[in-house]
């Protein structure tokens, strides 16, 4: 299972990283009036659905990267920054049982819980509720999301070194740190305590 989501992940940014690679470059070597802007869009949009493809992680990597002006061009900080809104949440069906996990069941401890979501994240979503008569807000991980991110980030670290082979030159000195932050900021994302 592992290999086969590494190969499905390399496969999927594979051409991403090819045209990031050329858009960069043109970005720093070329007065910015040269630039074919709809077609660093149109690249930057197909990182973007990249990313939503390949789930959380990527919707969390593509959020991260969003804000990497030394990084990007301008048009994939544009369309990338379209991750920071709201993503969908989980089913609450799928939400009730880690509710009752965390906090016993839901019919004890709380007077009551809006099933839908006010917020949807990469990694957690957040509900509505009471207790004896407070209004709560109660942050949720999505289901299941410790193994994928754990999985996800396992097979970030086995394919950074052949994704560098395919990097300008400039960023490859770097990547391993900015990996590094990148999973710390996630673990850290994870933590609700």
């Amino acid at each position: 299972m592992f290999i086969l989501r590494t190969i499905e992940i390399f496969i999927k940014l594979l051409p991403s990283i090819f045209a990031l690679r050329r858009d960069r470059k043109k970005w720093i070597n070329q007065d910015k009036t040269e630039i074919d802007s709809e077609q660093f869009r149109k690249n930057a949009r197909k990182v973007l659905n990249t990313f939503i493809s390949l789930g959380p992680v990527y919707i969390k990597l593509g959020q991260w990267l969003s804000s990497r002006a030394d990084i990007l061009p301008q048009p994939y900080l544009e369309e990338l920054a379209k991750l920071q809104d709201s993503v969908p949440a989980a089913p609450f069906d799928q939400v009730k049982p880690i509710i009752e996990k965390d906090f016993g069941p839901i019919n004890k401890k709380f007077d009551k819980i809006d099933p839908n979501s006010i917020a949807g994240a990469s990694l957690g979503q957040v509900y509505l509720g009471s207790i004896s008569g407070q209004q709560v807000a109660i942050k949720v991980k999505r289901p299941g999301i410790e193994k994928v991110v754990a999985k996800d980030i396992k097979v970030l670290k086995r394919i950074l070194p052949l994704g560098l082979r395919f990097v300008d030159p400039n960023l490859r000195y770097s990547a391993k740190a900015m990996l590094s932050q990148f999973i710390e900021s996630i673990h850290e994302e994870m933590d609700y305590t």
